[in-house]
């Protein structure tokens, strides 16, 4: 079974924030705030909190981050 990986990407500049899982491709989700984004990923993905919090304040500082889900 291969691995899925969940990356979040970030709106420059408007505190927005979507994400891509691999196993749906070509389809994205959001956009949301923050708060809601580390919500929706430790609902979907799946995540941590704090795996979930630290994959939006990558996306923010670099513009788009990837993890695996869990």
């Amino acid at each position: 079974m291969a691995t899925t990986t969940v990356t979040v990407h970030a709106a420059p500049g408007r505190g927005r924030y979507t994400a891509e899982f691999s196993a749906l491709p070509g389809r994205t989700f959001g956009p949301w705030d923050m708060p809601e984004t580390i919500q929706q990923l430790r609902i979907a993905a799946l995540l941590e909190p704090s795996e979930a919090r630290d994959l939006v304040f990558d996306a923010a500082l670099t513009g788009s981050a990837t993890t695996t889900t869990g």
